[in-house]
């Protein structure tokens, strides 16, 4: 760590302030400890030797969403956001990419706690069906064959032939979608409803998005909720996840043609440490999913219908315009995406009501969600992310 600076703070020092804007580098603890806490989440958290600090709100110039506090006295290596790209040290890119997606998993905990009343358990043979017919009425066909494919497959020799004869039944109705098409190398052709992998069983690669969308959901509470849509340029990470919390897993399905590289993440690693323009755009796609589910959060903290759908199309808008910038857009989410993703039991039409008193907000026939201006939606709205 010799050729970045060392800094120090004293015990009780405000290292980082929540709200305030993110400075153009981050930290990590070289000696001594931080408490990190914030307003919109009632947590507070002690990080050592090693941690990172600083690092997502830096690398989106988002502000702060934590206050983070000299618990004793401290010592600190800072690292200049634009030498991210010049990191020769594998063991410190890995560290970085361990740890944001870390602070991802713990984000997401928090956010699915905060809106799941009953999480459905995909091993219990009486619910099984009841998510394979969420996906299905929905229009997850593909998603619903494969949720029940994968369950005969790993508990065939558990429950009797009549449980299983009802699930194959039930698929009899279900229509496969088109496998993917070899284009070359690990890089594939994945065509609109196809699913790439269910909450049943991870794949352990990921998935670089080249072009097209992929939208990633889950099931709780009879309900599909929808976690993100993910853009082109984006990745997907089919890992088992860290935690042990059932409603981190979850099932990934095109929603449009797309072309999508496999890779596994020994195999990410290494391209990241010899492309140093994608390591950047993987770093900052991280660091910018916590900032959208942080997001989701305080959208889910406010009172008024209205500020929980401002912030919530805010933390949508920052997933879609990272790494183009597009004014006029036409979301793939549609109105019930959006309640189901701040568990919000108001009436679909009483939200369509709240959205035309939205600027730069409209809705089709179809309750696809539109931004008129992105720009001067960010702009309008920003202190309602605060």
């Amino acid at each position: 760590m010799e050729k970045y600076r060392l800094v120090k703070y004293t015990k009780g020092s405000i290292i980082l302030k929540y709200s305030q804007e993110a400075r153009d580098c981050f930290y990590i603890i070289s000696k001594g400890s931080v408490r990190a806490h914030n307003d919109f989440y009632d947590n507070s958290h002690t990080y050592k030797m090693g941690h990172i600090i600083g690092l997502i709100a830096s690398i989106t110039k988002e502000p702060y969403y934590s206050t983070i506090e000299a618990a004793e006295d401290v010592e600190l290596w800072e690292i200049k956001v634009e030498n991210i790209n010049r990191i020769n040290n594998k063991h410190l890119i890995n560290r970085i990419s361990t740890h944001l997606s870390s602070i991802l998993e713990i984000w997401l905990s928090k956010y699915y706690s905060m809106i799941i009343k009953n999480k459905l358990d995909l091993y219990n043979k009486e619910e099984i069906l009841i998510m394979a017919s969420i996906y299905k009425y929905n229009g997850f066909i593909d998603a619903s064959y494969k949720l029940c494919s994968s369950y005969i497959n790993l508990f065939s020799k558990d429950y009797n032939d009549d449980h299983l004869n009802n699930i194959r039944n039930f698929m009899k109705n279900l229509t496969k979608s088109k496998e993917p098409e070899l284009i070359e190398n690990n890089s594939y052709k994945m065509y609109k409803g196809y699913c790439i992998y269910t909450e049943l069983e991870t794949t352990n690669r990921i998935y670089y998005i080249k072009s097209g969308k992929v939208g990633i959901y889950n099931i709780a509470d009879s309900d599909y909720i929808t976690r993100i849509i993910y853009p082109e340029q984006c990745i997907i990470d089919s890992y088992a996840p860290n935690l042990e919390y059932k409603t981190l897993f979850t099932t990934a399905i095109v929603l449009e043609d797309s072309v999508i590289d496999i890779m596994t993440k020994e195999e990410l690693i290494k391209m990241i440490y010899n492309d140093t323009e994608l390591r950047f755009k993987i770093v900052k796609m991280t660091a910018m999913k916590v900032i959208s589910t942080i997001l989701k959060m305080k959208a889910i903290k406010r009172t008024e219908l209205r500020d929980k759908l401002i912030v919530l199309i805010y933390s949508v808008l920052k997933i879609e315009t990272l790494f183009c910038e597009q004014i006029y857009i036409k979301l793939y989410y549609k109105i019930k995406d959006l309640k189901n993703m701040i568990h919000d039991d108001t009436d679909i039409n009483d939200i369509r009501e709240t959205l035309t008193n939205i600027d730069y907000v409209e809705f089709d026939c179809l309750d696809n969600i539109i931004v008129t201006d992105s720009n001067k939606y960010f702009e309008e709205y920003k202190n309602y992310t605060i």
